[in-house]
């Protein structure tokens, strides 16, 4: 079926921010039940990865139940999306834990303690700022094949730290493979009960996952499991329960942490930012790009900054757009955020009168839930595509990917920042510099090696920079075009540089330019310019590039240079 687009109207300064303003007095009421239906679905999938999520934030289960609560309600008011759902993610979660574990100990984590410090790191006002600053271009930052690898790595990285709940066996500190060849060396206390709990729990969540999937199989496995807790007493048989979760409203109130702490946890968001940020927005795009509307990138930093701001003030953690449950939605049939306030409703039900319930959850089955979640994303598809495709990509891919295994979360993601600007710097450092001919019968100049019957002016040169000029390849611009030059098979007396596919410079590309008007200058060939966009033509005039050879040469075409150039000789 084809997707029909329509222009959206342009919203009022005040619906801008907060677009509730615009879509909510236009609500369709036949739309309610489609939005019921949504918030139910997700509230059976959100409910337990709530609990289940929190534990992996290193927080009591209760505050991935407020977390849940707030997101929800701040996303619907400031958010673009109509089927994006805001709550716990296991990927920030885990970043989350991997920050606030050195900074109180890692023994702490699970603990009040790890509360403030926890709700500090949702980096709420941080979002806030990168949005209002309309720095929604940093959701690019990062290459597919790294975050691809990211993905891959902390998958399988959270199974390995979970592995320790469905075992009963100590949990072990370190990186993943660290956590790994502790839990190997723990086997021998393996509680068997719990061992049963788990592979039951985690069984029957792959079974419905493949047979039964449209039912909400989490909230079903972790109801059986609180029920075989009652009737077999299991927790008196060495199975570890949540014990008690207290029912009612959060308490709110900022984050109390010291200042010394401060420039650790600034670190830990923008890490927040770069993980739950690129996961939000690849759902909030694959929604858009589906229904046929478009979403505010800056906008949606605010609204993600909104809901973990929202969570913070709760004792609660960041949180993003979970492509798994705006799945979930979607197939539910969700048209606006109204789903969301009513999923909101439903966890405040929660809050109030259900969860005292949780109380004999097995830390096994909640292991289950997440590790069946992180099942779902581990493919190694992209292992092999990369492979094929780019070796450089799979190389970044394997990197980041390794660094999250062997060195951790953050390092991980630091050595994601890394390969991407060093990916960015190498593809951008190869710009193509090639020979023009004229096509005579369109008068305009043609790449020589693709194009056949181009005509060439003796002793002009006409090569174009089909890219950046600026510090990464400079020099190479300089080399290529001094071996073009000598490689010529004529006496060259002049060259001219088509800039029209320009878009970026800097000094070091001005620079680069004189340096090479001068050296040609020695050697009695003249250099000309062309098609030069204003704003990099007024960058060039500042660092004195056209007047380089004592006189302006800068032309609006190249056939004006080709032509001056040819009087020139004559």
């Amino acid at each position: 079926m084809d997707v029909v687009r329509v222009v959206p109207e342009r919203p009022s300064s005040l619906g801008r921010y907060l677009p509730i303003l615009e879509w909510l007095p236009k609500y369709d009421r036949s739309w309610l039940a489609s939005d019921a239906v949504a918030a139910l679905s997700v509230w059976a999938l959100l409910v337990p990865q709530a609990l289940a999520y929190a534990t992996l934030a290193g927080v009591p289960v209760q505050y991935g139940l407020y977390t849940s609560f707030v997101a929800l309600i701040a996303y619907a008011i400031f958010g673009t999306s109509r089927q994006l759902v805001q709550g716990p993610s296991a990927a920030v979660c885990a970043v989350s834990a991997a920050v606030v574990g050195p900074i109180i100990g890692t023994a702490a984590l699970g603990t009040s303690k790890a509360v403030g410090y926890t709700a500090a790191l949702a980096a709420g006002a941080l979002y806030v700022v990168l949005g209002l600053l309309k720095m929604g271009w940093v959701s690019n930052f990062l290459s597919k094949a790294v975050m691809a690898g990211f993905v891959l790595g902390f998958s399988l990285g959270i199974v390995i730290d979970q592995a320790y709940k469905l075992l009963g066996v100590p949990k072990s500190e370190g990186s993943y493979m660290q956590k790994l060849w502790g839990t190997l060396t723990e086997l021998g206390k393996t509680s068997g009960t719990t061992v049963a709990v788990g592979a039951a729990s985690l069984g029957l969540l792959l079974v419905m996952r493949y047979r039964l999937a449209k039912l909400p199989r989490a909230l079903i496995v972790m109801t059986l499991a609180i029920l075989a807790v009652r009737a077999f007493d299991l927790s008196s048989h060495g199975v570890s329960v949540v014990g008690h979760v207290p029912t009612g409203m959060p308490s709110v109130g900022l984050p109390g942490v010291g200042w010394s702490q401060v420039n650790a946890l600034v670190v830990g968001a923008l890490s927040v930012v770069f993980v739950g940020f690129s996961e939000s927005l690849a759902s909030g795009r694959t929604m858009a790009l589906k229904h046929g509307y478009e979403i505010d990138t800056n906008q949606e930093l605010v609204a993600s900054g909104m809901a973990c701001g929202a969570a913070g003030l709760v004792g609660g953690f960041a949180t993003d757009g979970s492509l798994s449950k705006t799945s979930v939605a979607d197939a539910a049939g969700q048209k606006t955020q109204l789903a969301s306030l009513v999923n909101a409703g439903l966890m405040l039900l929660t809050l109030v009168l259900l969860a005292g319930l949780f109380k004999n959850l097995p830390n096994a089955t909640l292991g289950a839930v997440v590790i069946d979640a992180m099942l779902g994303l581990i493919t190694f598809f992209d292992l092999k595509r990369y492979y094929q495709v780019n070796r450089a990509d799979w190389v970044f891919f394997m990197g980041a990917m390794v660094g999250i295994l062997f060195l951790g979360i953050i390092q991980g993601i630091a050595i994601g920042v890394v390969l991407s600007l060093l990916l960015l710097i190498a593809r951008a450092s190869q710009t193509s510099i090639r020979k023009l001919g004229l096509e005579p019968s369109s008068g305009t100049y043609l790449d020589l090696a693709q194009h056949h019957g181009l005509q060439t002016t003796p002793g002009v040169l006409v090569v174009r920079i089909d890219g950046p000029l600026f510090f990464a390849d400079a020099n190479r611009f300089r080399e290529v075009l001094r071996e073009l030059v000598a490689d010529a098979g004529t006496p060259v007396a002049a060259v001219v540089v088509d800039a029209e596919s320009v878009q970026m410079t800097d000094t070091d590309g001005a620079d680069i330019l004189i340096q090479v008007g001068e050296e040609l200058k020695a050697d009695g060939v003249r250099l000309a310019l062309a098609r030069v966009h204003p704003p990099i033509l007024e960058l060039w005039r500042r660092a004195g590039v056209p007047e380089a050879q004592g006189r302006a040469r800068v032309f609006k075409t190249v056939r004006d240079a080709v032509a001056a150039e040819s009087r020139s000789r004559q």
